[in-house]
């Protein structure tokens, strides 16, 4: 007992220091997790001083630590400094607690030359180390260091083009100033068209110690004549903020920087150039079809949809897509949808294209011609067509309760009938059973005989009914299409309306409604694919849901009478 308590003890110790290790692990992890996560960045008010010029170097790190976690004992070789602030704070946004503690500490350089702010290290994070050049005065310097930190730079895709054809210019503004009311103007030249490309990209970045925003534009730059034509660079403007806290006042300077001029040579389109002229690098075309099969029956629409892709293009310079469709479908064109990928200005052109007749059917190719402007060279690009066997639609069936159905239902409601019957007399007369019994056997048997007679000459009757009910309805509209109308259209489904339409106009060729009908479908689709869609005209709606209202009416008024013939021929 001794041996075992002494056992179960030393298991449960075993299992408390587990659970401790695993603890102590995950404590440990999350410790470290943490740190990890924690940034740290060194910045300073300018890196270029005079000897015992006074400037702020500021250490921040997301995240809560102690005041005291900043050594400052690295600076002594090189730097004075004196008592740094400390600030903390916390934030919380969408639920997300940021925190944030800062040191800002004045410095002053021992002595001239390259001086290096040593990196500081708090916990598992460090700073980056900052250069600082000393002179025996700023005003000594061969860099101005009364000359505001901003800086302009641009770049332009090519300065070579032919008529028509669009380069993309882009500026990119360094700020290191406290700055108001910055505006940044764009280039302009005579016989260049300039748009902005797209929203400024706006991030900040520390370089060498120094805290910058800095903030991308692009532009199109189209030539709509030929010759050299100076594009005046863009320009950048503001008020420099100077001062602030600690300085006691605060000082207002204009700023206003313009980027270099550049020459653009642009040539003429070539004379014997023929087609709609498209200068650009490159042109794509490309296209895809919905479903892939080359077979489709009467009334299935067809998706195409077709992808044209230029490079440095604006959207008002793209083509129109025209195709000529044979009068055999119906055709749909969506509006085009444009955009931007990647230099390319994109076209994408949807269509829906609805058979109506059964065989062979082609569908056209699309061929653009533009100006290879890096080749020099006439080019063609070419999507091809498609060649379909068009099938008969598939017939839908509706659901007629027949005359051999009705006979079954009321044959079997017969037989519990008799017996239920049986059973009452059975208990009426109780003390007449063996007699009784054998009157109902003898019943019952004649029944059976009778029923099954019977049943074969119903059988036989109905059977014939049925191929007159057949050939009575072979004229009638089909239920199925005609409640599929209803609901695609009660459900804005124009294609699953034209669908059920088709079907229902296929098995009724001579139906006096037909005519109405396809007037109220083809209105309904061309609203619902024209250039600028709009919503469908309750008019148009209304129209054609009476139509479809009154060929219900007409279809239930048919059947009913034919029923109610059948009816009086069954005995």
């Amino acid at each position: 007992m001794k041996r075992l308590a002494y056992t179960q003890s030393k298991q449960t110790n075993k299992g408390m220091v587990d659970r401790m290790i695993i603890l102590a692990t995950s404590l440990l992890m999350l410790f470290s997790a943490s740190s990890q996560a924690a940034q740290a960045i060194a910045t300073v008010s300018k890196n270029i001083v005079g000897i015992n010029e006074v400037f702020q170097l500021q250490v921040t790190i997301d995240d809560n630590v102690s005041t005291n976690a900043l050594d400052l004992s690295v600076l002594d070789k090189d730097f004075n400094y004196g008592t740094p602030q400390v600030s903390s704070s916390t934030s919380i946004i969408n639920g997300v607690a940021s925190r944030n503690t800062e040191w800002s500490v004045a410095l002053a350089s021992k002595k001239t030359g390259e001086l290096t702010i040593p990196s500081f290290r708090i916990g598992a994070s460090q700073t980056t180390p900052i250069t600082i050049t000393s002179m025996k005065s700023a005003n000594n310097s061969t860099v101005d260091a009364s000359k505001p930190d901003i800086k302009i730079d641009y770049n332009v895709d090519k300065n070579k083009l032919y008529i028509g054809e669009t380069s993309r210019y882009t500026v990119k503004i360094r700020i290191g100033e406290q700055m108001s009311q910055a505006a940044l103007q764009a280039p302009y030249g005579d016989g260049l068209e300039v748009k902005q490309d797209g929203e400024d990209n706006q991030m900040e970045a520390v370089l060498n110690g120094r805290r910058y925003l800095i903030i991308t534009r692009h532009y199109q730059i189209t030539a709509n004549k030929a010759g050299d034509l100076l594009l005046h660079g863009a320009t950048f403007s503001g008020t420099i903020i100077k001062g602030g806290r600690g300085f006691g006042s605060t000082l207002r300077i204009p700023f206003e920087e313009q980027a270099t001029d550049l020459t653009m040579h642009v040539k003429d389109k070539p004379a014997n150039y023929k087609g709609l002229w498209l200068p650009t690098e490159s042109l794509q075309l490309e296209q895809q079809w919905q479903p892939t099969s080359s077979e489709v029956k009467v009334g299935e629409p067809l998706n195409r949809t077709i992808t044209l892709r230029i490079k440095n293009a604006e959207q008002s310079s793209l083509p129109n897509i025209n195709l000529s469709y044979p009068d055999s479908v119906r055709v749909y064109n969506e509006k085009p949808v444009y955009g931007n990928d990647d230099g390319y200005t994109t076209m994408t052109v949807k269509q829906v294209i609805i058979p109506r007749e059964e065989g062979k059917l082609t569908l056209p190719s699309l061929s653009i011609n533009w100006w290879n402007t890096t080749t020099g060279k006439q080019q063609t690009s070419h999507i091809d067509g498609k060649t379909l066997t068009i099938l008969p639609g598939e017939a839908t069936t509706s659901f007629v309760t027949s005359p051999q159905n009705l006979a079954t239902t009321n044959n079997r409601a017969e037989a519990p009938t008799t017996t239920t019957v049986a059973t009452a007399v059975q208990t009426q007369n109780s003390n007449w059973w063996p007699w009784i019994s054998l009157v109902l056997g003898l019943l019952w048997f004649s029944t059976v005989i009778l029923w099954l007679n019977e049943r074969k000459r119903r059988t036989a009757l109905t059977a014939h009914l049925s191929a007159q009910s057949s050939r009575a309805f072979s004229d009638m509209p089909e239920t199925d299409s005609v409640l599929g109308m209803t609901k695609a259209l009660a459900e804005n489904q124009p294609i699953l309306l034209q669908t059920y339409y088709q079907q229902w106009a296929k098995q009724n060729p001579d139906h006096p409604l037909r005519e109405k009908l396809d007037t109220a479908i083809s209105e309904q689709m061309k609203r619902r694919y024209a250039k600028e869609p709009e919503t469908a005209n309750e008019s148009v709606k209304h129209q054609l849901s009476s139509l479809l209202l009154e060929l219900k009416n007409s279809h239930y008024k048919a059947k009913n009478m034919n029923q109610s013939a059948l009816k009086t021929l069954i005995p």
